[in-house]
């Protein structure tokens, strides 16, 4: 670390040293701290002399030594005349009168995106993406990645079991339960390295944004469906905190605060935010008449920025979060041992948990990063150091009946570092050549150990008494799993745009990942290990056919990684392949009447190989593994529209429909588990068949409505109705979940320094199972993951 930051000084000092110039760097924000791209910054006296603000309102100017003013213009607000006070300045726009005035209706502004690592405009990009600023994020109540998937098509996000198991299903490829995720959650260039962390609370958030189709090439492996880019917000110059107490049906308490200002002005920042909620529950085990669904939570995140001048910084982060909750609530038929009743259908919503364990569990993840990042003239360097540390662990029932069999726990940890260095192009965005270049180390240790404790009063009482009251859980377990694995990777990637002509614009990139696996059972006291190396390149051709239209086309290949089952059995292999698919897209992107009105359509295809699928074994303990569909497609269509009726009211819309069909796989389906017997199983092809978790159409629709009462005072109001339609459990087509709908709401009033805000979340209790597992086929009954009944709260907050 030492000698980075030596390096940094030295390469520093040589952009300066002979020069008869200084450099100028600062920010272009609104009276309300929002960042202002594209505004004019003018050397006074020196017309000739000047940049553009980027999609964060920031710029630097090399101006003459003896330079004492800059101007600064920006469409619909004064210019203005600033004095050079520093090599770092803060500056606000005051709006034009005739402009606060007016009537005539504006259009949506420009959202920044950062899909390709350095910023550019949305609908200028080549990627189906959608992407919010932080106005929009606290106005639409966006708190966590799945109210923030709530509004995009054709991505749905659910959580089951626990915090930290999740299914984020992105064009119908799916998160794979102990496996990786499909996409890549990227925050302030950090790429998060456990998909258990995506549970995590999301504030103080400037960027949000989602990229659709595979984005290895920048983001490496398990990146196959896509990218969550999160941009949090910067500490400020000025002093700022904030207070915030919520409270909601079900005993939900939170209270949070955040500070951002200034250790040295100019110079050295801080911004802190904690918050800290929980949370009663609401839905009920019936047996034990207690609630299962309760939780308490703890977000905290520290950030200093220091710069050493203009064109030279460094970001440190530490960011942790704690969830201590209920879990593995899961429902079966109302009687496990009476015949005469079938087995739980998967449209059956009319009971509630009523096994005899209450189930507990925890989720930690601390991440620490440090960003340098340097502007030359034509190239910007950046270096994000990390090391990221997940901890997840569940005890509960296992039977899931008011009967007392045994008790199931798993502890799933992970420890990874990461070093990734980038070269990105220091110009414009309409110069002929745009580049990335980067390399990439990373390390992970995992560890996954699934454990059964069972009641001796029933198993070593003679199989006859297995009533809770009389229950002797052993602690001396039995071991399912429990193996410790290591992955290495070596990584390099390019991406470059080029303007073959003015209005056509070719991009190429391609990724090369050498990943390195180790898996050593501790059950077995065995050692694998296996290596591969991947390339994943991309291609887009872009046609801007008008400044408000632009047509593209795109291909990329996409990767998730293999890895190791605890043990072989007739339904999964010791180990499992890694997935490959061949992604291709078109698509449309326009606007109209001044940005109105933005209207974006895509039609894909996904050539998928190797898709991956999570399965286990009832033995005593179970054993959980993951095999392979040799071969998947899946085909689509996506739209969006946003139409700004007034400078008060929007409306947003968006249709997803999704094709995913089995081309060639089997299922090795147990034909005789009733009797214990885990061997014996039939063959079943179930090509032809829709692949698992599929999501045959997502629907969404809404509106936003702000109406200035005074200065600084508002009131705003957000609806937004999310409908998901078929969607497979299994791939024998056996067991669905049908087609329902979401309605959530939130009015929202600021009082120049006050907030209220009033919400609800599934305004009609509307009841789906977030997970269905088929285990008929195991002699059990099926179970089912019940969803979060209506929520209701109110919000409050203080800035000063």
């Amino acid at each position: 670390m030492k000698h980075l930051l030596l390096c940094i000084l030295f390469v520093s000092s040589l952009t300066t040293f002979g020069q008869s110039k200084k450099d100028i760097g600062g920010k272009i924000l609104d009276s309300s701290g929002n960042p202002l791209p594209g505004a004019t910054i003018v050397e006074k006296g020196n017309p000739n002399n000047g940049v553009l603000s980027d999609f964060y309102g920031e710029f630097i100017i090399s101006v003459n030594e003896d330079a004492k003013e800059l101007i600064v213009s920006y469409l619909g607000f004064e210019t203005q005349t600033v004095q050079i006070t520093g090599n770092n300045l803060n500056i606000t726009l005051k709006p034009e009168v005739n402009e606060l005035d007016s009537v005539t209706i504006k259009g949506f502004s420009s959202v920044a995106s950062k899909a390709r690592v350095r910023a550019q405009e949305i609908q200028s990009l080549p990627e189906t993406t959608v992407a919010i600023n932080a106005q929009t994020i606290e106005s639409n109540g966006i708190d966590n990645i799945q109210s923030f998937t709530s509004q995009i098509s054709n991505v749905t996000f659910t959580e089951a079991q626990q915090p930290g198991v999740n299914f984020l299903t992105v064009r119908g490829i799916s998160q794979i339960r102990n496996a990786e995720s499909p996409v890549a959650v990227v925050i302030d260039g950090m790429t998060l390295p456990d998909a258990s962390a995506m549970n995590m609370s999301l504030y103080d958030i400037e960027l949000l944004e989602f990229v659709k189709g595979p984005q290895g090439t920048l983001y490496g492996k398990n990146a196959i469906a896509g990218a969550i880019n999160i941009i949090t917000k910067d500490p400020t110059n000025k002093n700022k905190t904030k207070v915030m107490l919520s409270s909601g049906n079900g005993g939900l308490f939170g209270a949070g605060l955040s500070s951002s200002g200034a250790i040295t002005k100019d110079k050295f920042y801080y911004s802190v935010t904690g918050r800290y909620t929980t949370f009663d529950g609401l839905i009920n085990n019936t047996f034990l008449n207690q609630k299962v669904d309760f939780s308490k939570e703890f977000n905290v995140r520290a950030k200093l920025k220091y710069r050493f001048n203009p064109r030279w910084s460094a970001v440190f982060v530490q960011d942790n979060f704690k969830i201590d909750a209920g879990g593995n609530y899961y429902v079966t038929k109302t009687d496990i041992f009476d015949p005469t009743i079938p087995v739980l259908a998967d449209d059956d919503y009319s009971n509630e948990p009523f096994g005899d364990v209450l189930g507990d569990s925890e989720l930690s993840n601390s991440l620490s990063s440090f960003k340098v990042e340097g502007s030359l003239n034509k190239v910007k360097i950046q270096s994000v150091t990390s090391f990221n540390a997940t901890r997840r662990y569940y005890i509960g029932e296992n039977d899931y009946s008011q009967y007392a069999f045994s008790k199931v726990s798993q502890q799933s940890d992970s420890d990874t570092f990461s070093q990734e260095i980038r070269l990105i192009s220091n110009t414009a965005e309409d110069s002929k050549l745009n580049y990335t270049f980067g390399s990439l180390f990373q390390n992970s240790k995992r560890y996954l150990n699934t454990s059964t404790f069972l009641n001796r009063t029933y198993y070593e009482g003679g199989f006859v008494d297995a009533s809770a009251e009389n229950a002797n859980y052993s602690t001396d377990p039995l071991v399912g799993n429990d193996d410790d694995n290591t992955i290495q990777t070596l990584a390099a990637f390019g991406f470059l745009d080029y303007k073959l002509l003015p209005k056509l614009t070719l991009s190429a990139g391609v990724r090369v990942d050498y990943d390195k696996l180790k898996n050593e059972s501790r059950i077995s006291n065995t050692s694998l290990e296996n290596d591969i190396t991947v390339w994943q390149p991309k291609f887009s051709l872009a046609y801007e056919i008008s400044e408000t239209i632009l047509a593209y086309t795109n291909y990329g290949r996409g990767y998730r990684s293999g890895g190791f089952n605890s043990e072989e059995t007739v339904k999964f292999g010791k180990t499992y392949e890694p997935e490959f698919t061949n992604n291709y897209e078109i698509g449309l992107k326009t606007s109209f009447l001044n940005n109105r009105i933005i209207f974006n359509n895509s039609f894909y295809f996904i050539d998928f190989e190797n898709q991956q699928q999570y399965t286990f074994i009832p033995v005593t303990p179970s054993v959980l593994g993951i095999y392979n569909f040799e071969e998947s497609k899946i085909s689509g269509f996506e739209s969006e529209i946003k139409f700004k009726a007034t400078n008060n009211i929007d409306f947003f819309a968006s249709l997803g429909l999704n094709d995913g069909e089995i081309k060639k796989g089997t299922y090795n389906r147990l034909t005789n588990a009733a009797a214990f017997d885990y061997e014996t199983h039939e063959e079943v092809d179930v090509s032809g068949n829709t692949s698992p978790f599929t999501i045959k159409s997502t629907l969404q629709i809404g509106a936003n409505a702000n109406f200035e009462l005074k200065e600084n005072s508002t009131l705003g109001f957000h609806v937004n109705v999310d409908n998901r339609g078929t969607q497979y459990w299994d791939p024998l087509e056996e067991y669905k979940q049908e087609p329902y709908t979401l309605v959530n709401a939130r009015v929202n009033l600021k009082l120049n320094k006050f907030g209220l805000t009033i919400w609800s979340n599934n305004i009609f209790d509307t009841k789906f199972n977030t997970e269905f597992f088929p285990t008929a086929e195991f002699g059990f009954s099926n179970l089912r993951f019940p969803n979060t009944p209506t929520t209701v709260g109110i919000d409050l907050s203080y800035t000063f």
